[in-house]
């Protein structure tokens, strides 16, 4: 059976070795080279067949079976090879696992029809909803409301949720409920974003920066792409999609960099806390207006995960193309070699990676986050940043600090963390040239490779600088810039920048 599989250097992210093709076709029987009699396989036996390279000297992504792959081990000790793995978007949205429970109808059709709408009555399309009739095993249904603001739940009508979640469509805030009935023509309501509010996380988190803060300074956005033609993304400058599997057969799909079709929004969100430029019609700034923004999409059009090839890809994509900051709003649960070894020659070409350390509740911090060289981000929040009954109610936890603050009760945390950031209720663009309100940890990461932006962007000295005496001098700079909020050292790291 033929898998995929990243072979790079035993140390390092690119080596002459790769720029071998004869490093690639094997030539010494397994059996023979570990001292056996055995003869191998047709199968065990079979090329390497290289599907892809970064460069030609760098990383490849290889098809071939597992006894070849332990065959390559031993012929090449100069190299290391690292399964294909995914990574997945860093928003926090709780997610029903669809056990057998009593509340839950059998037959499509039969169950309770819920009602989202605005403060004036009118339908709300597109909310998700997430309904719990046990949130500690994860059991109910979830689902987005059709036109007319309806979802038909597969959940009895009558019976009591435990909790429901209505995360709030373009423009609206979400919702929260604890022991919410579904009874006939239940419905709930959605307040507006009122952007003119100074209790904004993001608004709160920039305070006085100027307008032309990140001047200068490029940051890449490694996600599921950016709408190229929202009115407060004017500073984008191009990207690529990364996504192989999409570009392999036709590489006029590399300048398809916009939003993945099926959950796209998510990068040009991340894109807006880094570098929104307020119009005179919708009045929200990111952190660092003043950025040039590059898109890198490595999320599918399908809407699956990221593979680690796409990221690692992405990430060299970033360095080779100018940028001074890498985003990384996204994660897994495994360490993986081929992303560390990206993101340490990123370091050594002077760039930052910041990263989300994931929404998995109070877990240990997700890679690529949890990496020693990369900036790990928890999430935290202001209570009163938000309505009283909006869904970012839900993720209000334990530890709390001074003024209103706390950690959401989606952060991951660990001792691997270096910073906190704005990540609960966090109001950016979406694609469609409007804005919304998401939560996660791949929200307070974006709001600190901004302000890593602004303080590269007045910084000459850090400017001027090159390799990973670069990277080194603004990671520390950063650092520097945070005051500790007393969520305690785990949960906060140096604590909140500004």
């Amino acid at each position: 059976m033929l898998k995929q599989y990243i072979v790079l250097p035993a140390h390092g992210f690119r080596s002459p070795v790769l720029a071998q093709a004869a490093a690639l076709r094997l030539t010494i029987p397994f059996a023979a080279a570990a001292g056996g009699t055995a003869a191998l396989t047709r199968e065990a036996m079979s090329k390497v067949e290289v599907v892809d390279s970064v460069s030609v000297d760098g990383p490849k992504l290889v098809e071939m079976t597992p006894e070849t792959e332990l065959e390559l081990r031993l012929e090449e000790p100069a190299l290391k090879i690292v399964p294909l793995i995914t990574y997945e978007k860093m928003r926090a949205i709780y997610k029903v696992k669809r056990a057998a429970a009593a509340a839950v109808v059998a037959q499509p059709g039969q169950g309770a029809v819920l009602r989202v709408e605005d403060t004036d009555g009118n339908p709300l399309s597109g909310a998700r909803v997430v309904a719990f009739t046990s949130f500690r095993t994860r059991a109910g249904d979830d689902g987005s409301t059709d036109a007319n603001g309806e979802i038909r739940l597969q959940i009895t009508p009558g019976v009591k949720l435990e909790r429901i979640y209505v995360y709030g469509p373009a423009c609206h805030w979400g919702r929260f409920e604890r022991n919410f009935t579904l009874a006939a023509g239940a419905i709930v309501q959605l307040e507006t974003i009122d952007l003119s509010n100074q209790l904004l996380a993001l608004r709160r988190f920039r305070d006085v920066l100027p307008a032309t803060a990140g001047d200068g300074v490029v940051v890449g956005i490694v996600d599921t792409g950016i709408d190229p033609n929202h009115p407060l993304l004017p500073n984008i400058s191009g990207g690529a999609n990364m996504v192989l599997e999409e570009t392999k057969d036709d590489p006029g799909e590399i300048a398809d960099w916009g939003p993945a079709a099926v959950e796209g929004e998510h990068g040009t969100h991340v894109a807006g806390i880094v570098g929104a430029r307020p119009t005179v019609d919708i009045d929200l700034a990111g952190v660092a207006p003043g950025v040039t923004l590059r898109s890198y999409r490595v999320f599918p059009h399908n809407g699956g995960d990221a593979t680690n090839y796409d990221i690692m890809n992405a990430i060299d994509r970033a360095v080779q193309d100018g940028c001074n900051i890498i985003n990384l709003s996204l994660g897994g649960g495994e360490e993986d070699e081929a992303i560390r070894a990206a993101i340490g020659s990123a370091l050594d070409s002077g760039v930052l990676v910041i990263a989300a350390a994931g929404n998995d509740g109070r877990k240990p911090v997700s890679y690529p986050a949890a990496l020693p060289f990369c900036i790990a981000v928890t999430a935290m929040g202001w209570t009163n940043s938000f309505p009283a009954a909006s869904s970012e109610a839900g993720d209000v936890a334990r530890p709390y600090g001074g003024e209103n603050t706390f950690v959401g009760a989606f952060s991951n945390f660990g001792p691997q963390i270096d910073l906190t950031g704005p990540g609960v209720g966090v109001v950016s663009t979406l694609p469609g040239g409007t804005f919304g309100a998401m939560s996660g940890t791949s929200m307070a990461s974006p709001a600190l490779a901004g302000y890593a932006a602004y303080l590269l962007g007045q910084d000459a000295t850090i400017l001027g600088l090159n390799g990973a005496e670069k990277s080194t001098a603004l990671r520390d700079k950063l650092f520097g810039s945070a005051t500790p909020l007393g969520f305690g050292r785990d949960f906060e790291g140096f604590g909140l920048p500004g």
